[in-house]
């Protein structure tokens, strides 16, 4: 039903039930006091009450009925936004939530691929200082080497010159067992007092 026909109906409907009660209670009499029923003065009522309607209908009824449905549009309209807001924000919180699920991976991975990296750097640097080190005792070693190869020739040479002297000595004078004996002494004494022989 239309919502300006219930209004109206509803109207008439009140009027009549509020006049039905005082004309049952007097029995269509006119009593004279001040709730008396008079016929006539209830027909004009009646009729002015139709025209009143009647312009309501035609002038204020629609006004407040589009008033009422603008209200109810707006309000309509409120809703489906307030929906669509939620619907949004739903949609931005899970997205929020993949972001930080994804931020929260890939913080992970660069951590895994940090420490990864730092721990092949530093088996790379200890391998390098083990070469290094290496490389240090292995010229050290050969050079120890070569300085007592050096040292040890060095002392061959000296006892050759000294062997070769005291033989000069020998074959140059003929001596007898005393000097034999302090000549080898004292071939031993300088071959004792060479730095290589310290050495």
């Amino acid at each position: 039903m239309d919502p300006m026909r219930r209004i109206t109906f509803a109207a008439t409907a009140a009027l009549v039930g509020t006049a039905s009660p005082l004309l049952a209670q007097h029995g269509g009499e006119e009593p004279g006091g001040l709730l008396s029923l008079n016929p006539g003065l209830s027909v004009w009522t009646m009729v002015i009450f139709l025209i009143v309607l009647g312009v309501l209908y035609k002038a204020a009824f629609p006004k407040i009925l589009g008033a009422v449905e603008a209200r109810e549009a707006h309000l309509r309209e409120l809703t489906e936004g307030a929906e669509r807001d939620r619907a949004e924000a739903a949609a931005l919180v899970e997205e929020h939530r993949k972001l930080v699920d994804d931020t929260r991976g890939q913080v992970q991975k660069a951590l895994g691929e940090a420490t990864a990296t730092a721990e092949a750097r530093r088996a790379e640097i200890l391998a390098q200082a083990q070469r290094e080190r290496d490389e240090m005792l292995a010229r050290a070693r050969a050079d120890v080497g070569a300085e007592r190869a050096s040292m040890l020739e060095q002392v061959r040479r000296d006892s050759v010159d000294l062997a070769i002297r005291a033989a000069e000595r020998l074959v140059r004078k003929n001596l007898d067992g005393d000097d034999n004996r302090r000549l080898v002494q004292d071939y031993l004494a300088q071959l004792g007092s060479t730095p290589a022989a310290r050495a």
